[in-house]
């Protein structure tokens, strides 16, 4: 293969990275709520969530306010089948804290956390429980939307892509080694 046809193949790979990453920009948009409830501080049972095709991707929000400097709170889920077995769980620790340093004021917290899974055609439900449900007086929100699909396959496919394109592109043409020789050359000349 020649420089030419090399650098062409080159173009052609970042060309097909940039398309990659606007189709997995493209399954990563939601396509609207399937789901959306609060529940009491000690959680409960939501659902069920009807999917009607297989490999359904889904994006799962849970947030609960909690207390500035109280206890923190974890608030796990259990994806449920139809006749409520438990097929796998998540979740994530809920804080908010702030003080004062030499800097002044801070605050930080930490009051919701979000989830992708894949599912197959059938019903769901989803359980939420609280850890610590007298840490906050504040419901559960659980939010399910329907992604477009799986982005990953494609931002995968586009980093390959765009890596294997520009070391084709270097290869065929040199421009960043002549870019850094010139830059050395201009260097030596003042230093």
């Amino acid at each position: 293969m020649d420089k030419k046809d090399q650098s062409r193949a080159a173009l052609a790979l970042i060309g097909f990275a940039v398309l990659s990453f606007v189709t997995a920009l493209f399954f990563n948009v939601t396509t609207g709520a399937l789901l959306s409830e609060n529940l009491p501080p000690a959680g409960g049972i939501v659902g069920p969530i009807r999917i009607d095709s297989d490999r359904t991707v889904l994006q799962i929000k849970v947030a609960q306010n909690v207390p500035r400097n109280g206890p923190g709170n974890q608030v796990t889920g259990v994806v449920l089948d139809e006749t409520k077995n438990a097929l796998f769980s998540f979740g994530e620790e809920f804080w908010s804290e702030s003080g004062y340093d030499d800097g002044g004021s801070w605050a930080e917290q930490k009051t919701s956390y979000d989830i992708k899974i894949t599912l197959q055609k059938g019903s769901y439900f989803l359980e939420l429980d609280s850890e610590n449900p007298n840490a906050s007086p504040s419901q559960i929100q659980v939010t399910v939307k329907k992604k477009g699909g799986s982005a990953i396959p494609f931002f995968t496919a586009g980093i390959i892509a765009l890596i294997i394109g520009v070391i084709m592109n270097e290869m065929a043409k040199g421009s960043i080694s002549r870019g850094l020789k010139n830059m050395e050359g201009h260097s030596n000349r003042w230093g």
